[in-house]
C-alpha cells in the first residue's frame, strides 16, 4: 500500500509512448502486426490476476472443482486469437473488462462447461490447492461478491508489485536489506530502533534512512508502473490507484 504520507509520482517523467506499450493497451490496440505480442500480453495479465476471478466465481456458490473448470473455460475463450477483435471493442480498465466478461460468461457457458468433460487443460497455470487454502482464509464478508472481488484485485496488485520489488533488491545482492525495510513499504513504523536495526544491516543509521527512502520510492515508481499495465490512458493511472486503496477499505 501507498504510505498514507507519500503522494504518488507524477506521470511527467513517462514518455508519451509509454502507454502504447503497456500490456492492455497492447491488447486494446492489437493490430494485424502485433497480434502474437497482444496476445502474449493478454496472458501475461490473466496469469498474474486469475486469483481473483477464481475467488469471485467461488463467492458465487460454485464448488471448488466447478470453480476451476469455469474459470478454465474462461481464460480458454478469452485467450482464443479471434478473441482480440472483441477484446478491442471494449474500453476502460482490465479489471473492468475482465469482471464483465466473466459475468458474461459465467451467464452463457456454466450449463455447456459443465457438460463437457471436467477438467480443461491448462490455459493458465492455477494453483487450486493453495488457492482454496488462501481462499478459506479470507475472513466471513457480507459484502457483494463484485465488491470483494475489487478488493481482491487490489491485494493481488499489490502482492504483485510487492514480489517484484523483492526480486529486483535480491538480484542485486540486497534481499537481506529488503526484508529488514519491508515494513517501511506501507508506511509502518519499525519495531526495532533505526540505530539498532543500522547495526544489524551493516549501515550507518543515516544511510539506513536513505535506504528506506529510496525503497518506498521505487515502490511507488513500481506501483504506478502496475498499474499502467491494466488501464487504458496515463490519465486513469492516479484514478485507477484511489479506486484500489477505497477498495481496500470500503
Amino acid at each position: 500500500m501507498l504510505p498514507a504520507s507519500d503522494k504518488p509520482a507524477t506521470d511527467s517523467a513517462k514518455p508519451r509512448d509509454y502507454f502504447a506499450t503497456t500490456h492492455w493497451t497492447m491488447v486494446l490496440h492489437a493490430g494485424r502486426s502485433d497480434t502474437t505480442r497482444a496476445q502474449e500480453a493478454l496472458a501475461q495479465l490473466c496469469q498474474t490476476y486469475w486469483y481473483p476471478l477464481y475467488a469471485y466465481v467461488r463467492r458465487r456458490g460454485y464448488s471448488p472443482e466447478d470453480a476451476e473448470d469455469l474459470t478454465q473455460g474462461f481464460f480458454a475463450r478469452l485467450l482464443e486469437l479471434n478473441s482480440l477483435a472483441d477484446v478491442r471493442r471494449e474500453k476502460g480498465k482490465f479489471r473492468s473488462f475482465l469482471l464483465a466478461s466473466l459475468n458474461h460468461f459465467l451467464s452463457d457457458e456454466w450449463d455447456r462447461v459443465r457438460a463437457q468433460k471436467r477438467g480443461h487443460s491448462q490455459v493458465i497455470s492455477l494453483d487450486t490447492d493453495a488457492a482454496e487454502t488462501r481462499f478459506g482464509r479470507e475472513p466471513a464478508d457480507t459484502a457483494t461478491p463484485e465488491k470483494l472481488f475489487e478488493r481482491q484485485w487490489a491485494m493481488t496488485l499489490l502482492e504483485a508489485v510487492v514480489k517484484r520489488l523483492q526480486r529486483e533488491y535480491e538480484s542485486a545482492g540486497k534481499g537481506v536489506l529488503f526484508m529488514a525495510l519491508r515494513f517501511s513499504i506501507m508506511g509502518e513504523k519499525s519495531d526495532v530502533p533505526y540505530t539498532q536495526l543500522a547495526k544489524e544491516v551493516g549501515l550507518s543509521e543515516e544511510a539506513l534512512r536513505v535506504a528506506v527512502h529510496r525503497l518506498r520510492q521505487r515502490y511507488r515508481q513500481m506501483l504506478r508502473d502496475e498499474i499502467a499495465q491494466t488501464v487504458a490512458t496515463p490519465a486513469e493511472v492516479d484514478d485507477e490507484i484511489r479506486h484500489l486503496f477505497q477498495a481496500l477499505v470500503g
